[in-house]
Protein backbone atom coordinates (compact mmCIF):
# COMPACT_ATOMS: atom_id res chain seq x y z
CA UNK A 1 0.00 0.00 0.00
CA UNK A 2 1.08 3.61 -0.98
CA UNK A 3 1.24 6.96 1.62
CA UNK A 4 -2.39 7.19 -0.37
CA UNK A 5 -3.97 4.05 0.37
CA UNK A 6 -3.96 2.98 -3.13
CA UNK A 7 -2.68 0.01 -5.01
CA UNK A 8 1.57 -0.57 -5.28
CA UNK A 9 2.40 -0.24 -8.66
CA UNK A 10 3.64 -3.69 -10.16
CA UNK A 11 5.83 -3.76 -13.04
CA UNK A 12 4.04 -4.46 -16.67
CA UNK A 13 5.17 -7.91 -18.29
CA UNK A 14 5.77 -7.90 -21.96
CA UNK A 15 3.86 -10.16 -24.33
CA UNK A 16 6.75 -12.53 -24.35
CA UNK A 17 6.68 -12.67 -20.45
CA UNK A 18 3.05 -13.48 -20.42
CA UNK A 19 3.08 -16.20 -23.72
CA UNK A 20 6.44 -17.82 -21.66
CA UNK A 21 8.58 -17.25 -24.37
CA UNK A 22 11.82 -15.93 -24.89
CA UNK A 23 11.70 -14.16 -28.42
CA UNK A 24 9.94 -10.89 -28.63
CA UNK A 25 6.43 -11.57 -29.52
CA UNK A 26 5.50 -7.46 -29.73
CA UNK A 27 8.37 -7.70 -32.25
CA UNK A 28 6.73 -10.06 -34.10
CA UNK A 29 3.21 -8.29 -34.13
CA UNK A 30 4.59 -5.37 -35.48
CA UNK A 31 6.47 -7.15 -38.23
CA UNK A 32 3.40 -8.88 -39.24
CA UNK A 33 1.51 -5.67 -39.15
CA UNK A 34 3.99 -3.80 -41.39
CA UNK A 35 4.37 -6.96 -43.77
CA UNK A 36 0.87 -8.31 -43.84
CA UNK A 37 -1.47 -5.16 -43.51
CA UNK A 38 -4.30 -5.84 -45.34
CA UNK A 39 -4.64 -9.39 -43.36
CA UNK A 40 -6.09 -9.78 -40.05
CA UNK A 41 -3.97 -10.44 -37.40
CA UNK A 42 -5.39 -12.42 -34.45
CA UNK A 43 -3.29 -12.09 -31.02
CA UNK A 44 -2.38 -15.50 -30.98
CA UNK A 45 -0.54 -15.05 -34.22
CA UNK A 46 2.72 -13.18 -33.12
CA UNK A 47 3.11 -15.65 -29.73
CA UNK A 48 3.04 -19.08 -32.66
CA UNK A 49 5.28 -17.05 -34.69
CA UNK A 50 7.85 -16.32 -31.58
CA UNK A 51 7.45 -20.15 -30.26
CA UNK A 52 8.00 -21.48 -33.50
CA UNK A 53 11.17 -19.47 -34.13
CA UNK A 54 12.64 -19.84 -30.84
CA UNK A 55 12.73 -23.89 -31.10
CA UNK A 56 13.87 -24.21 -34.39
CA UNK A 57 16.72 -21.81 -32.88
CA UNK A 58 17.25 -24.26 -29.95
CA UNK A 59 17.14 -27.14 -32.33
CA UNK A 60 19.48 -25.76 -34.64
CA UNK A 61 22.26 -25.07 -31.89
CA UNK A 62 21.70 -27.87 -30.03
CA UNK A 63 23.31 -29.94 -33.55
CA UNK A 64 25.53 -27.31 -33.69
CA UNK A 65 26.96 -27.66 -30.21
CA UNK A 66 27.37 -30.87 -30.51
CA UNK A 67 29.14 -30.92 -34.40
CA UNK A 68 31.50 -28.15 -32.53
CA UNK A 69 32.13 -30.75 -29.87
CA UNK A 70 32.69 -33.44 -31.68
CA UNK A 71 34.78 -31.48 -33.66
CA UNK A 72 36.98 -30.71 -30.55
CA UNK A 73 35.80 -27.16 -30.93
CA UNK A 74 35.08 -25.01 -28.08
CA UNK A 75 32.96 -22.24 -30.19
CA UNK A 76 30.00 -23.09 -32.65
CA UNK A 77 30.86 -21.50 -35.74
CA UNK A 78 28.80 -21.35 -39.13
CA UNK A 79 30.42 -24.71 -40.94
CA UNK A 80 28.70 -26.21 -37.44
CA UNK A 81 25.56 -24.30 -38.45
CA UNK A 82 25.59 -25.51 -41.95
CA UNK A 83 26.65 -29.44 -41.24
CA UNK A 84 24.08 -29.75 -38.43
CA UNK A 85 21.67 -28.64 -40.87
CA UNK A 86 22.37 -30.82 -43.63
CA UNK A 87 22.86 -33.98 -41.23
CA UNK A 88 19.12 -33.78 -40.14
CA UNK A 89 16.41 -34.28 -42.80
CA UNK A 90 13.90 -31.98 -41.49
CA UNK A 91 15.82 -29.15 -41.34
CA UNK A 92 17.27 -30.20 -44.60
CA UNK A 93 14.42 -30.04 -46.28
CA UNK A 94 12.83 -26.96 -44.69
CA UNK A 95 16.15 -24.77 -45.55
CA UNK A 96 17.79 -26.70 -48.04
CA UNK A 97 17.23 -23.02 -49.99
CA UNK A 98 19.14 -20.89 -47.21
CA UNK A 99 22.58 -19.78 -47.75
CA UNK A 100 24.75 -19.36 -44.34
CA UNK A 101 27.20 -16.83 -44.81
CA UNK A 102 30.99 -18.20 -43.99
CA UNK A 103 29.33 -22.01 -44.10
CA UNK A 104 31.56 -23.17 -46.54
CA UNK A 105 29.69 -25.84 -49.17
CA UNK A 106 28.89 -29.61 -48.70
CA UNK A 107 31.15 -32.16 -51.37
CA UNK A 108 29.34 -34.40 -53.58
CA UNK A 109 31.73 -36.25 -54.80
CA UNK A 110 31.06 -39.27 -57.35
CA UNK A 111 32.52 -42.78 -55.51
CA UNK A 112 34.48 -43.71 -58.46
CA UNK A 113 36.47 -41.18 -57.61
CA UNK A 114 37.54 -41.62 -54.07
CA UNK A 115 40.84 -43.12 -54.77
CA UNK A 116 43.88 -44.12 -51.65
CA UNK A 117 47.26 -43.71 -52.40
CA UNK A 118 49.21 -46.35 -51.20
CA UNK A 119 53.07 -46.76 -50.97
CA UNK A 120 53.02 -44.19 -53.91
CA UNK A 121 50.25 -46.03 -55.98
CA UNK A 122 46.76 -45.22 -56.47
CA UNK A 123 44.37 -48.11 -55.04
CA UNK A 124 40.51 -47.66 -55.99
CA UNK A 125 38.62 -47.87 -52.88
CA UNK A 126 36.07 -49.94 -54.84
CA UNK A 127 38.55 -53.01 -56.16
CA UNK A 128 38.83 -55.38 -53.01
CA UNK A 129 41.91 -57.23 -52.82
CA UNK A 130 41.97 -60.70 -53.77
CA UNK A 131 44.44 -62.17 -51.09
CA UNK A 132 44.15 -61.33 -47.48
CA UNK A 133 47.09 -58.59 -46.12
CA UNK A 134 47.87 -60.67 -43.02
CA UNK A 135 50.34 -62.99 -43.14
CA UNK A 136 49.83 -66.72 -42.43
CA UNK A 137 52.72 -67.63 -39.90
CA UNK A 138 52.56 -71.76 -40.26
CA UNK A 139 55.49 -73.65 -40.31
CA UNK A 140 57.20 -74.53 -43.71
CA UNK A 141 55.07 -71.97 -45.23
CA UNK A 142 56.49 -70.04 -48.17
CA UNK A 143 56.96 -66.25 -48.29
CA UNK A 144 58.28 -63.47 -46.34
CA UNK A 145 56.68 -64.84 -42.99
CA UNK A 146 58.15 -68.17 -42.80
CA UNK A 147 61.72 -66.31 -43.38
CA UNK A 148 61.41 -63.89 -40.96
CA UNK A 149 60.26 -66.51 -38.43
CA UNK A 150 63.00 -68.70 -39.22
CA UNK A 151 65.22 -65.48 -38.39
CA UNK A 152 63.85 -64.74 -35.49
CA UNK A 153 64.16 -68.17 -34.01
CA UNK A 154 68.19 -68.05 -34.99
CA UNK A 155 68.15 -64.76 -33.39
CA UNK A 156 66.94 -66.66 -30.00
CA UNK A 157 69.12 -69.37 -30.41
CA UNK A 158 72.00 -67.22 -30.42
CA UNK A 159 71.14 -65.60 -26.76
CA UNK A 160 67.40 -63.78 -28.18
CA UNK A 161 69.47 -60.43 -29.48
CA UNK A 162 68.14 -59.03 -32.52
CA UNK A 163 68.90 -55.69 -32.86
CA UNK A 164 70.99 -54.83 -30.07
CA UNK A 165 67.36 -55.63 -28.16
CA UNK A 166 66.95 -57.70 -25.14
CA UNK A 167 65.88 -61.47 -25.03
CA UNK A 168 62.73 -62.50 -24.89
CA UNK A 169 61.30 -63.61 -21.11
CA UNK A 170 57.73 -64.53 -21.51
CA UNK A 171 58.48 -67.86 -23.45
CA UNK A 172 57.37 -66.36 -27.37
CA UNK A 173 59.58 -66.68 -30.49
CA UNK A 174 59.68 -63.06 -30.65
CA UNK A 175 58.00 -63.41 -34.34
CA UNK A 176 55.29 -60.65 -33.09
CA UNK A 177 58.47 -58.11 -33.31
CA UNK A 178 59.95 -59.51 -36.01
CA UNK A 179 56.48 -59.30 -38.64
CA UNK A 180 54.31 -56.15 -38.45
CA UNK A 181 51.18 -56.28 -38.65
CA UNK A 182 50.74 -54.25 -42.04
CA UNK A 183 48.28 -50.69 -41.87
CA UNK A 184 44.97 -52.23 -43.84
CA UNK A 185 44.68 -55.32 -41.52
CA UNK A 186 43.35 -56.03 -37.79
CA UNK A 187 44.41 -58.58 -35.35
CA UNK A 188 43.10 -61.92 -36.01
CA UNK A 189 43.67 -62.06 -39.68
CA UNK A 190 40.40 -59.23 -40.80
CA UNK A 191 41.41 -57.35 -43.79
CA UNK A 192 40.00 -53.78 -43.84
CA UNK A 193 38.23 -53.33 -47.07
CA UNK A 194 36.86 -49.71 -46.75
CA UNK A 195 36.03 -47.04 -44.10
CA UNK A 196 33.89 -44.37 -43.90
CA UNK A 197 33.79 -41.79 -40.89
CA UNK A 198 30.42 -40.19 -40.10
CA UNK A 199 29.68 -36.80 -39.27
CA UNK A 200 29.47 -37.52 -35.58
CA UNK A 201 33.17 -39.44 -35.36
CA UNK A 202 31.75 -42.99 -35.44
CA UNK A 203 33.43 -45.33 -37.91
CA UNK A 204 32.05 -47.83 -40.42
CA UNK A 205 34.53 -50.41 -41.15
CA UNK A 206 34.16 -53.28 -44.03
CA UNK A 207 35.99 -57.02 -43.03
CA UNK A 208 36.43 -59.85 -44.15
CA UNK A 209 37.10 -62.75 -41.91
CA UNK A 210 34.83 -64.54 -39.44
CA UNK A 211 32.40 -62.99 -37.61
CA UNK A 212 33.04 -65.05 -34.40
CA UNK A 213 36.82 -64.07 -33.96
CA UNK A 214 36.23 -60.15 -34.00
CA UNK A 215 37.15 -58.47 -31.08
CA UNK A 216 33.80 -56.31 -30.80
CA UNK A 217 31.72 -55.75 -28.05
CA UNK A 218 28.72 -57.26 -29.40
CA UNK A 219 27.96 -59.27 -32.46
CA UNK A 220 24.78 -59.20 -34.27
CA UNK A 221 23.09 -62.70 -35.32
CA UNK A 222 20.31 -62.68 -37.32
CA UNK A 223 17.49 -65.17 -36.63
CA UNK A 224 13.80 -66.05 -36.43
CA UNK A 225 10.99 -66.22 -33.97
CA UNK A 226 12.39 -68.83 -32.20
CA UNK A 227 16.22 -68.05 -31.87
CA UNK A 228 16.79 -71.03 -34.80
CA UNK A 229 20.94 -71.60 -34.64
CA UNK A 230 20.65 -73.03 -38.00
CA UNK A 231 22.02 -70.17 -40.27
CA UNK A 232 25.32 -69.69 -41.15
CA UNK A 233 25.94 -67.53 -37.99
CA UNK A 234 24.18 -69.28 -35.60
CA UNK A 235 26.08 -72.46 -36.45
CA UNK A 236 29.46 -70.98 -36.12
CA UNK A 237 28.17 -69.19 -32.71
CA UNK A 238 26.72 -72.52 -31.60
CA UNK A 239 30.27 -74.58 -32.54
CA UNK A 240 32.78 -71.57 -30.42
CA UNK A 241 30.26 -70.54 -28.12
CA UNK A 242 29.70 -74.17 -27.06
CA UNK A 243 27.23 -75.21 -24.10
CA UNK A 244 27.68 -72.36 -22.20
CA UNK A 245 26.44 -69.97 -24.82
CA UNK A 246 23.65 -72.49 -26.10
CA UNK A 247 22.33 -72.40 -22.45
CA UNK A 248 22.24 -68.60 -22.88
CA UNK A 249 20.19 -68.58 -25.17
CA UNK A 250 17.49 -70.70 -23.81
CA UNK A 251 17.66 -68.90 -21.16
CA UNK A 252 16.63 -66.11 -22.99
CA UNK A 253 14.30 -67.68 -25.18
CA UNK A 254 12.28 -69.09 -22.16
CA UNK A 255 12.58 -65.54 -20.30
CA UNK A 256 11.60 -63.36 -23.37
CA UNK A 257 9.15 -65.90 -25.07
CA UNK A 258 8.83 -65.33 -29.16
CA UNK A 259 10.99 -62.61 -31.06
CA UNK A 260 8.69 -60.21 -32.51
CA UNK A 261 9.62 -59.14 -36.72
CA UNK A 262 12.12 -56.47 -36.19
CA UNK A 263 12.66 -57.33 -32.43
CA UNK A 264 16.31 -57.59 -30.89
CA UNK A 265 17.02 -59.00 -27.51
CA UNK A 266 20.88 -59.02 -26.44
CA UNK A 267 22.33 -61.87 -24.28
CA UNK A 268 26.18 -62.57 -22.96
CA UNK A 269 28.71 -64.67 -25.48
CA UNK A 270 31.20 -67.72 -23.97
CA UNK A 271 34.07 -68.68 -25.53
CA UNK A 272 34.67 -65.48 -28.07
CA UNK A 273 35.99 -62.24 -28.19
CA UNK A 274 32.81 -60.54 -27.78
CA UNK A 275 30.84 -60.05 -24.61
CA UNK A 276 27.55 -59.67 -26.33
CA UNK A 277 25.42 -61.33 -28.94
CA UNK A 278 22.06 -59.29 -29.93
CA UNK A 279 19.58 -61.80 -31.59
CA UNK A 280 17.75 -60.24 -34.19
CA UNK A 281 14.31 -61.02 -36.11
CA UNK A 282 14.13 -59.67 -39.54
CA UNK A 283 11.67 -59.33 -41.90
CA UNK A 284 11.35 -61.41 -45.26
CA UNK A 285 11.61 -60.37 -48.67
CA UNK A 286 8.66 -59.42 -50.18
CA UNK A 287 6.50 -59.31 -47.16
CA UNK A 288 4.38 -56.13 -46.50
CA UNK A 289 6.98 -53.05 -45.47
CA UNK A 290 9.75 -55.62 -45.76
CA UNK A 291 12.33 -52.80 -46.14
CA UNK A 292 10.96 -50.26 -43.33
CA UNK A 293 11.27 -53.46 -40.79
CA UNK A 294 14.83 -53.90 -41.90
CA UNK A 295 15.62 -50.84 -40.79
CA UNK A 296 13.68 -51.00 -37.50
CA UNK A 297 15.60 -54.03 -37.00
CA UNK A 298 19.27 -52.54 -37.43
CA UNK A 299 18.30 -49.69 -35.06
CA UNK A 300 17.13 -51.94 -32.66
CA UNK A 301 20.23 -53.64 -32.24
CA UNK A 302 22.10 -50.42 -32.16
CA UNK A 303 19.89 -48.99 -29.80
CA UNK A 304 20.30 -52.30 -27.27
CA UNK A 305 23.98 -51.80 -27.74
CA UNK A 306 23.65 -48.19 -26.58
CA UNK A 307 21.84 -49.31 -23.40
CA UNK A 308 24.91 -51.36 -22.93
CA UNK A 309 26.90 -48.63 -23.55
CA UNK A 310 29.24 -50.54 -25.77
CA UNK A 311 31.46 -48.97 -27.95
CA UNK A 312 31.65 -51.43 -31.19
CA UNK A 313 29.47 -53.63 -33.09
CA UNK A 314 29.81 -56.22 -36.10
CA UNK A 315 27.11 -56.92 -38.15
CA UNK A 316 26.98 -59.59 -40.95
CA UNK A 317 25.08 -59.02 -43.66
CA UNK A 318 21.82 -59.27 -42.59
CA UNK A 319 18.88 -60.01 -44.51
CA UNK A 320 20.71 -61.32 -47.48
CA UNK A 321 20.76 -64.93 -46.39
CA UNK A 322 17.01 -67.09 -45.46
CA UNK A 323 15.77 -63.71 -45.43
CA UNK A 324 15.88 -63.25 -49.25
CA UNK A 325 16.78 -59.76 -49.65
CA UNK A 326 18.63 -59.00 -52.63
CA UNK A 327 22.30 -58.07 -51.40
CA UNK A 328 22.36 -54.71 -52.27
CA UNK A 329 18.99 -53.66 -51.51
CA UNK A 330 19.79 -54.98 -47.96
CA UNK A 331 23.28 -53.08 -47.77
CA UNK A 332 21.91 -50.01 -48.92
CA UNK A 333 18.67 -50.14 -46.09
CA UNK A 334 21.65 -51.07 -43.59
CA UNK A 335 24.07 -48.46 -44.31
CA UNK A 336 21.23 -45.77 -44.23
CA UNK A 337 19.52 -47.21 -40.72
CA UNK A 338 23.19 -46.85 -39.24
CA UNK A 339 23.48 -43.14 -40.58
CA UNK A 340 19.94 -42.01 -39.86
CA UNK A 341 20.27 -43.87 -36.72
CA UNK A 342 23.29 -41.79 -35.42
CA UNK A 343 22.21 -38.28 -36.72
CA UNK A 344 18.68 -39.13 -34.75
CA UNK A 345 20.21 -40.03 -31.00
CA UNK A 346 22.92 -37.42 -31.67
CA UNK A 347 25.12 -38.86 -28.72
CA UNK A 348 25.77 -42.75 -28.75
CA UNK A 349 28.30 -44.79 -27.00
CA UNK A 350 28.66 -46.68 -30.35
CA UNK A 351 32.56 -44.97 -31.85
CA UNK A 352 32.92 -48.46 -34.06
CA UNK A 353 30.64 -50.38 -36.59
CA UNK A 354 31.92 -53.68 -38.74
CA UNK A 355 30.25 -55.11 -41.06
CA UNK A 356 32.24 -58.67 -41.42
CA UNK A 357 31.70 -60.25 -44.34
CA UNK A 358 33.57 -63.00 -46.40
CA UNK A 359 32.24 -64.04 -49.89
CA UNK A 360 33.42 -61.43 -52.90
CA UNK A 361 29.85 -60.36 -53.63
CA UNK A 362 28.67 -58.80 -50.35
CA UNK A 363 32.11 -57.22 -49.89
CA UNK A 364 31.75 -55.71 -53.59
CA UNK A 365 28.40 -54.39 -52.46
CA UNK A 366 29.23 -52.84 -49.02
CA UNK A 367 32.18 -51.12 -49.81
CA UNK A 368 30.54 -49.83 -53.33
CA UNK A 369 27.37 -48.65 -51.53
CA UNK A 370 30.14 -47.32 -48.00
CA UNK A 371 31.65 -45.50 -50.82
CA UNK A 372 28.43 -43.29 -51.45
CA UNK A 373 27.17 -42.66 -48.49
CA UNK A 374 26.77 -38.97 -47.77
CA UNK A 375 28.76 -38.66 -44.29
Amino acid sequence: MSARGGKKRTKPLSKSAKAGVLFPVGRMQRYLKRDTHHFRIGAGAPVYMAAVIEYLTAEILELAGNAARDNKKGRVTPRHILLAVANDEELHQLLKHVTIASGGVLPRIHPELLIRRKGGKVINVLAAPKKPLVPINTPGSPGKASSSTSEAKKRKAKGGKGRGGPANTDGTDGTADAIPTPKGTLTGGFTILSEKKLFLGQKLTVLQGDLVKISADAIVHPTNETFYMGGEVGQTLQKAGGKEFQQEVKNIHTSNGNLDTAGAVICPGHNFPAKFVIHCNGPNWGTPKSPELLEKTIKNCLALADEKNLKSIAFPSVGSGRAGFPKQTAAQIILRAISNYFVTVMSSSLKQVYFVLFDMESITIYTSELAKLDS
